[in-house]
């Protein structure tokens, strides 16, 4: 058992946060049901006030948030929680008095039930205000910055869950009620449930008071510090913009619906439940895409989300029977955005913005802030739908109402807010574009579902599938795992791991994973790690794969040599050359050979030319025939006649050198088209051994018209092969066609035509 003066742990904290969602899913049925959300404003509306009326009782909650920064001295040296659990609960009490509004109704009129209901409101919101100035810091200690983002999201699952019941409920009540009653009833019980919150709360663990040292000044230097942050400062104004944009706006949302788009009160209420569904099946995937990718992608997602908003209200039929469904859809869309702006400015504000040793005074200027423009946000509104109160024009979809200036305000303030969030320190954060950019990649469904299998897999082999699966889907999004896995006990995994990474997009932190392993010593996956370098295809790796040219481990050489060669590095052609050379072993050769090809290094081609001469396996020969096809230029015409040449020699190779023929005509080498049918006759009929010689003639009377580039080179080698032609190395036949079809392109492109080259059939 800690002491009470030992620091949490995080193990302690994670086991009693179950009691602080609890308590949160108690508190979210408190406020639904009695100053906040749909309830609360058709209760005003019941009591006949006006929307500048509604806008001022709605601003008074948060206006008197202002205090925090004169109460937080006082509220750390009480100690956090203990302030907290003690003006949570008076406050409950003090909104009891609410229930007597019937009465003071009957008694004084509607005038002076305004400010009863704004005195109850003050007072309670005085309560409220100095509970949340100790609620902040105690929940940035109660709560692990690792998991934070997921809390969230779990949290806000709970409390959204939490908040459908206790909607659907309201709306009963409402529809078959009538008058003030039905809210009484409602006030009752929410505030009932507000007092049990208190007892859970009670049980989360933290928020002991601050050291009697701490002085009242230090706590205004940390304020004016707070304001001398200037990410401090752009977050504060990010906040303020998209709360007057959109937290503001979407208060008066019911109304509008009622006025306006003609639905029941019991109606309204139950797009409360479209927003909470909306909230409810995102939840859980924002707060982890937050803790993974960090908050400010999300609170721009958020926003463009929020930003398809009001111009969905201002279409909306009226009075229709489709008004319903599609405003039912507009709030669930509504909850998605909402959820994830809540949830990504709350986990920057906690992660990014407010310093661990430094809380209460940055909480305390935060919630003055968020206060003050919480509250005049409802007002502006408030007094924008007086002042536009006459507008009324029907366009045909559009109709111009009073609610259509703070719709169009809306807009304003959340593109500024977007302008400004983008200017926010990162601290790590994915951009936003890139975040984007993964759900464009591979296949982020399969992707998703992988990394779903990977965190329940627990035996070898589906631990390798899922690792495997990862690598097929090539996105993005699994790249954490990956790079997990190369930490795996198992080396199956770490191998199948390293393979999935190379078929991957070239994300920075894969490379440097890679990287990393390679650094940790030679092994058998370092040969797996140096080819999926090569694949991913980026530079970094270049310098590395260079030293390894030179580790005194041959086989490790011969594939840094390769993999250079995928990433393009021509600046190792001399190390590779001088390999090459100087390599003893021949099945080694063949891999400084396919990196000089793919290099189109021409000046080896002598020497590949002997090791190809030399070189008996089949499989070999092929591949020395592919580098040597890359130095003479694209692969493309290799590859392709490679299949069938190995199916039908004859056949495939007669077919081939006819289709020569018009490239040969457009070179301008006449009687050599006429060789060619010669030469193709001579493959049909079987005679491998006549038709090279014919395609050696072809191939000496055209090297006079040719430029002294790379296929010159490999076409005068091959004329002296195919005079000493083998029928088992075909691989020479495909070499001298595959180069013939690159020179004779590359005539007709520059336009060389020599006069008719001399034909003389060698003897």
């Amino acid at each position: 058992m800690a002491s009470k003066n030992t620091p949490l742990t995080d193990v302690e904290k994670i086991r009693r946060l179950p009691w602080l969602v609890a308590g949160d899913s108690l508190n979210t049925a408190f406020f639904l049901l009695t100053f906040s959300g749909t309830v609360f404003i058709l209760f005003l509306n019941e009591l006949g006030l006006d929307a500048a009326q509604i806008g001022v009782m709605l601003s008074l909650v948060p206006l008197v948030g202002i205090v925090a920064p004169f109460m937080a001295p006082w509220v750390g040296r009480y100690g956090y929680k203990r302030t907290f659990i003690t003006f949570w609960g008076i406050r409950n009490f003090v909104f009891a008095l609410m229930l007597l509004t019937p009465l003071i109704l009957a008694q004084f009129g509607e005038q002076k039930v305004f400010f009863w209901v704004a005195g109850i409101i003050i007072v309670f919101a005085l309560c409220r205000a100095i509970a949340e100035t100790g609620s902040y810091p105690w929940r940035k200690e109660a709560i692990p910055d690792a998991i934070r983002g997921k809390f969230i999201a779990l949290n806000s699952m709970s409390t959204t869950v939490a908040g459908i019941l206790v909607t659907v409920g309201a709306s009963y009540v409402i529809d078959v009620g009538v008058g003030l009653s039905r809210f009484m009833t409602l006030m009752t019980t929410g505030i009932v449930i507000g007092l049990i919150s208190v007892w859970v709360y009670a049980q989360v663990p933290g928020g002991a008071k601050k050291p009697s040292t701490a002085k009242t000044t230090s706590h205004v230097q940390g304020m004016k510090q707070s304001l001398r942050d200037g990410n401090f400062v752009r977050f504060l104004i990010s906040l303020g913009l998209i709360t007057m944009g959109a937290t503001a706006v979407i208060a008066f949302v019911p109304l509008f619906m009622t006025e306006q788009v003609g639905l029941s009160d019991g109606n309204v209420v139950l797009l409360s439940v479209g927003t909470y569904l909306g909230a409810l099946v995102s939840s859980y995937w924002w707060g982890w895409v937050a803790d993974r990718y960090g908050s400010q992608p999300i609170m721009q997602f958020s926003i463009i989300i929020l930003l398809l908003l009001p111009p969905s209200w201002l279409l909306i039929p009226r009075h229709s029977s489709a008004s319903l469904p599609i405003a039912f859809f507009i709030a669930f869309v509504a909850g998605i955005g909402t959820l994830a702006w809540q949830i990504s400015w709350v986990r920057y504000l906690f992660v990014n913005v407010m310093p661990p040793d430094n809380s209460s005074p940055y909480s305390a200027v935060y919630y003055a802030w968020f206060g003050l423009i919480s509250g005049l946000g409802p007002l502006l509104v408030g007094q924008l739908l007086s002042l536009s109160s006459w507008l009324e024009v029907d366009l045909g979809l559009l109709q111009i109402d009073p609610y259509t200036p703070v719709f169009g305000l809306s807009i304003v303030l959340l593109l500024a807010g977007l302008g400004t969030i983008s200017g926010l320190r990162r601290d790590g954060a994915t951009p936003f574009r890139r975040l984007a950019g993964m759900f464009l990649r591979g296949n982020p469904i399969r992707a998703l579902e992988s990394l779903v299998q990977y965190n329940f897999a627990a035996s070898e082999d589906t631990r390798m599938a899922t690792t495997e699966r990862m690598g097929d889907a090539g996105n993005p999004l699994s790249t954490f795992e990956l790079i997990e896995s190369l930490k795996d006990p198992s080396f199956n995994v770490r191998y199948e791991a390293i393979h999935a990474i190379g078929r991957m997009p070239p994300e920075p932190e894969l490379v440097e994973a890679l990287l990393a392993a390679l650094d940790e010593g030679k092994s058998e996956l370092s040969f797996v790690i140096t080819r999926s370098l090569g694949r991913l295809g980026d530079p970094q790796a270049i310098e590395p794969l260079r030293r390894l040219l030179f580790c005194n481990y041959h086989l490790l050489e011969a594939n840094a040599a390769r993999a250079l060669a995928m990433l393009g590095d021509a600046d190792s052609v001399p190390a590779i050359l001088e390999k090459f050379q100087a390599e003893p072993n021949r099945v080694l050769k063949i891999a400084y050979v396919s990196a000089l090809g793919q290099l189109g290094v021409a000046e080896a081609v002598p020497d590949i030319f002997a090791l190809l001469r030399q070189t008996r396996n089949e499989t070999y020969r092929a591949e020395i025939g592919l580098a040597l096809a890359r130095i003479a230029g694209e692969e493309t015409y290799y590859m392709q006649h490679w299949h069938s040449l190995k199916g039908s020699p004859a056949t495939a190779t007669a077919q081939a050198v006819l289709a020569l023929q018009k490239a040969m005509t457009s070179a301008r080498q006449a009687r050599l088209v006429e060789r060619l049918d010669t030469c193709a006759a001579g493959f049909a009929q079987g005679d491998l051994a006549a038709g090279a010689l014919h395609l050696q003639a072809i191939i000496e009377a055209l090297l006079p018209a040719l430029p002294d580039d790379p296929p010159a080179a490999i076409l005068a080698e091959c004329a002296a092969d195919l005079a000493l032609f083998d029928p088992d190395r075909l691989e020479i036949i495909l070499l001298s066609l595959h180069t013939l079809d690159i020179a004779l392109r590359q005539l007709q492109q520059t336009g060389v035509h020599h006069a008719e080259a001399s034909l003389h059939t060698p003897v």
